[in-house]
């Protein structure tokens, strides 16, 4: 758990996901900084850091308990950027 604690992962959702600020309820979560992306990154970056973390995050593959939420969480914004950039 401690491992889990000392991620730089888990460190960049928690500050992504702005909790406990009011002013991102109203606005939503910016899914370039859940990906720890710039919007102006290339789509071959943006697909290679959703693989990335996808693997390290999956239920399957990240080897702890609990990831489940924030894989999830990665997914959205992938699934938005993907939206958003007229993805197939």
């Amino acid at each position: 758990m401690q491992e889990m604690l000392n991620d730089g992962v888990l460190k960049q959702y928690w500050s992504a996901s702005n909790i406990g600020n009011r002013r991102n309820q109203a606005t939503g979560i910016d899914p370039y900084r859940i990906l720890g992306l710039q919007k102006d990154d290339p789509d071959d970056q943006v697909k290679k850091r959703y693989r990335e973390l996808a693997v390290k995050l999956h239920p399957d593959t990240a080897g702890v308990k609990g990831t489940e939420f924030l894989f999830q969480l990665v997914l959205a914004a992938y699934q938005q950027i993907s939206r958003e950039r007229g993805w197939q």
